[in-house]
């Protein structure tokens, strides 16, 4: 039996399904997530327990790509990964470029729900929620600026939701955001530590880019090769061209 999937979900998928049904599955892990670069802290992975959510629904505060839910060393971490491609209609995909795009809907009053910078924030506030107000905050919901396309978000009555949010109540109290993005490492490090370092929206109430991170889909791509994952290079090879710009 072969499996491919399309795009961000099916390479996601291809790459976290195959991590699970191998031998060395948390060993694995733990490598996979040295690879993110924390520009703005020091983070180490030991991994010794993690459940994973894909796509999971978060109701206002948007889908997540990822969530994992992890023991690492000895605290329980949650960590969000939003996931971008370039997609075969493009050139290319640029972080600089979809910065401008969220600066530019800051601007206008109307930032684009898919933005990945909108999507991170969404995340952070949702945590942030959780820490100050617990469930009860989250239903009662919480103010977002106007140039949000809801200024007021709520999490809503949805049991898989609602699960997904108890789950989330054990691990909020460290939490890390990560971006995998179909751009180059330096331009990557470039962003992080001369653009978004000192960057703060105003209105955007508790904007915080500490717990950050970033990957590029060739580093993942690199880490297949080299941990033998075929699966996911089969998927990675049907993908050509929809998911970064080889160069």
């Amino acid at each position: 039996m072969e499996i491919l999937g399309y795009s961000e979900r099916g390479l996601i998928n291809s790459l976290f399904c195959e991590l699970r049904y191998s031998r060395d599955n948390l060993q694995l892990l733990n490598k996979f997530l040295s690879l993110v670069s924390f520009p703005y802290q020091t983070v180490k992975f030991q991994i010794s327990k993690v459940k994973i959510l894909v796509e999971q629904s978060f109701s206002d505060f948007g889908d997540a790509d990822l969530v994992l839910f992890v023991n690492n060393i000895k605290s329980k971490q949650v960590i969000f990964i939003e996931v971008k491609v370039k997609t075969f209609q493009k050139d290319y995909w640029n972080v600089f470029e979809e910065f401008e795009g969220f600066k530019k809907g800051i601007e206008k009053d109307k930032i684009n729900s898919s933005n990945l910078f909108t999507q991170l924030y969404h995340k952070v506030r949702l945590v942030k929620a959780l820490q100050t107000g617990g469930l009860k905050q989250l239903q009662t919901g919480v103010q977002f600026p106007r140039c949000s396309s809801k200024s007021h978000r709520k999490i809503g009555n949805n049991k898989v939701v609602l699960n997904a949010i108890n789950q989330l109540k054990d691990y909020y109290k460290e939490s890390l955001f990560i971006a995998l993005l179909p751009e180059n490492d330096s331009n990557l490090r470039n962003f992080y530590k001369n653009t978004l370092k000192n960057y703060c929206p105003q209105g955007f109430q508790e904007w915080d880019i500490r717990d950050w991170g970033y990957i590029s889909w060739t580093q993942v791509e690199e880490f297949c090769k080299r941990n033998n994952l075929k699966e996911t290079l089969k998927n990675f090879k049907w993908n050509e061209g929809q998911i970064y710009e080889k160069r």
